[in-house]
């Protein structure tokens, strides 16, 4: 259970880190000096303390982490309080009906943002969120299927009988720990994963993990499309050529659709041959490669993804490099004519999703 991406914009999920979060906070406060005690051990149970320093004078609170705390869950603690020192409640973001209850009852707290109510005896500070900080709390992931997200999902969907951990996907996504430990969690929770041990974990429903990025998919906005023409080439010639291309120029590339479909599971003869790059081949290399520029239909797509994970996760068929399986799945789900016909019989295949 990890605060993910912490900066100054960022989003909290779990409540295990709060603290981790609220020190870096303390640390660059512009205006106040706080010192975080760490855990002490009082009458039995754990306190977090926090001492701040204003005016010659020092206040110590006891910390109290929430997520997103109700109200009637802090007039039952406010009620059974025996501390010693007050509390103090950190949260990710006061909302306006938090913060006047705090302020009703004389309930220290502060969020991530900086935003800050003290009232004490000899002590009052009422202070806005620090500029530039955007910090908030989000249950869920709003798509896990975008951006450095989907590079997780599909890195677990390159091997549906591996069993995985948090390590190995941290090396194959280059994605910060935090992310990668929220996705993960977040797909147990859907029962697309399960866990085998205390960090390992294995796909237990992949074809429905399929069915969710289908759904969620937007094909249009995660890859700017170009399209050409080509002729008295087969596709499997034009593939061989922009692999020459690729290779001369060093530009990251990855076959999809139905080329990609077909060498993995021929079903339906490719009309387009189709390819992920880094970007697009200049004016002189389109004209030795004979690309012609067309605004619609062609038999050459070029796509430039937003995101270079699909290049993270290829693989390499008849001298080819080609998308993962589920990329060219879901790729497939959009390139008319047959295409879903080939990407129905690449899922029905035994070897789908397996190296």
């Amino acid at each position: 259970m990890k605060i993910i991406e912490i900066s100054n914009n960022a989003v909290v999920r779990y409540e295990s880190d709060i603290k981790q979060h609220f020190r870096e906070l303390i640390e660059v406060d512009p205006d106040l000096k706080w010192h975080a005690l760490g855990e002490v051990l009082a009458a039995g149970r754990r306190e977090n303390h926090v001492e701040l320093q204003l005016d010659g004078n020092t206040y110590r609170f006891i910390a109290l982490y929430f997520l997103k705390p109700s109200i009637p869950q802090l007039e039952s603690i406010l009620a059974a309080w025996t501390g010693q020192s007050p509390p103090l409640l950190v949260v990710p973001e006061l909302s306006t009906r938090l913060l006047a209850f705090c302020r009703l009852k004389r309930l220290a707290t502060i969020d991530l943002n900086g935003q800050v109510h003290l009232r004490l005896e000899g002590l009052f500070v009422d202070r806005r969120a620090l500029p530039g900080r955007y910090i908030r709390f989000e249950l869920e992931p709003r798509n896990i299927f975008v951006g450095k997200s989907a590079r997780i999902v599909r890195s677990l969907l390159t091997d549906r009988d591996r069993l995985w951990t948090q390590n190995e996907l941290l090396k194959r996504t280059n994605a910060s720990s935090g992310l990668v430990s929220r996705i993960t969690q977040h797909i147990i929770r859907q029962n697309f994963i399960e866990k085998k041990g205390p960090r390992a974990f294995r796909l237990c429903d992949t074809l429905g993990l399929i069915d969710s990025w289908v759904k969620a998919d937007d094909y249009n906005r995660r890859s700017t499309i170009t399209r050409y023409t080509v002729f008295g080439k087969s596709p499997r010639e034009i593939a061989e050529q922009l692999t020459s291309w690729a290779a001369d120029q060093s530009v990251p590339i990855a076959f999809t659709q139905w080329i990609a479909g077909w060498l993995r599971h021929p079903y339906s003869e490719p009309v387009v041959t189709s390819a992920y790059v880094a970007h697009l081949p200049e004016a002189s290399a389109l004209e030795q490669l004979g690309f012609r520029p067309v605004s619609d239909a062609g038999n050459v797509s070029l796509l430039v993804p937003e995101d270079e994970g699909v290049f993270m996760e290829t693989q390499s068929v008849q001298g080819l490099l080609l998308a993962s399986d589920a990329q060219i799945y879901l790729d497939l789900q959009n390139c008319g004519l047959r295409g879903p016909e080939q990407a129905q019989a690449l899922r029905d295949w035994a070897g789908f999703c397996r190296p």
